[in-house]
């Protein structure tokens, strides 16, 4: 077997543990990344309910003026 030229600095992590912790903050990155996505998504979705809201208000009005025309 051969052996090692270089021994293991205590304290500083192996090339493969540095790896994984880089791993595991992209992924908490893009964790993060994503709920900040889904976060905006809903508040676009709450004001595209609140302008269909109103434009729908509109348009129902706008039909009772209408049908109010059209009785008398």
């Amino acid at each position: 077997m051969a052996k090692s030229l270089t021994k293991p600095i205590f304290g500083v992590p192996s090339l493969e543990t540095a790896s994984r912790i880089d791993d595991s903050d992209a992924t908490n990155a893009g964790c993060a990344a994503h709920f900040r996505f889904q976060a905006r998504m809903r508040e676009l979705e709450a004001q595209f309910e609140t302008k269909a809201s109103e434009l729908r208000a509109a348009f129902l009005a706008e039909l009772a003026d209408i049908r109010a025309d059209e009785a008398e």
